[in-house]
């Protein structure tokens, strides 16, 4: 709790969430089957944003634009260097903040667009789907923080989830790049061989 992402992303989740229950007790947008909708399009969504963002953003080569250079990898390349020291490992909290309003209005316009286009409900479905990647951001920085940790999950889920961010670490910086899943690995060919 001292560092801020987790205190930007506690309030992401709570705002987000109470947001869509005054809308839901105010008779602005009941629940119903298409909240439920969003959070499994959400979920289905975050292994691959996982995995878009670490390959394609925390991974990318410093490039200059002139005389600006554009380094969005410049921390995570420090978090590689020094994988165990704390302040490489959470998201600084002006970043966490950053990731909370893009994961949102991602997770709006691919959940209410559709729904917009067919003259759907969209004002709960929307903030559902704001609640479902607040929520799975949360999760996303929990687990990677235990996974830089000396904690031992109890799951055998998470267990081959922290061994393989571990490989990702010292063994292959362009495989394993799931944190909170490896599914996106699988299907875009960045497991290694051995661990398929």
């Amino acid at each position: 709790a001292r560092f801020g992402s987790p205190r930007v992303l506690a309030t992401g989740v709570v705002v987000t969430l109470a947001a869509r229950m005054i809308a839901a007790v105010a008779g602005l947008a009941p629940f119903g089957a298409l909240d439920v909708v969003a959070l499994v399009v959400v979920a289905a969504l975050v292994p691959f944003v996982e995995w878009f963002v670490h390959r394609l953003i925390l991974h990318l080569e410093p490039r200059r634009l002139g005389a600006v250079l554009i380094d969005p990898g410049a921390g995570h390349r420090e978090h590689h260097a020094n994988p165990s020291t704390i302040n490489w490992v959470l998201l600084r909290g002006v970043d966490a903040a950053l990731f909370l309003v893009v994961n949102g209005a991602v997770a709006v316009v691919v959940v209410g667009g559709p729904l917009w286009l067919v003259g759907s409900a969209v004002v709960g479905p929307a903030l559902t789907a704001m609640v479902g990647a607040a929520a799975a951001l949360a999760h996303y920085e929990w687990a990677h923080f235990l996974f830089h940790t000396a904690y031992r999950p109890r799951s055998g889920r998470y267990r081959r989830l922290k061994a393989n961010h571990r490989r990702h670490h010292w063994r292959d910086e362009r495989a394993w790049l799931g944190i909170t899943s490896n599914l996106a690995d699988r299907a875009l060919g960045t497991m290694a061989p051995a661990e398929r």
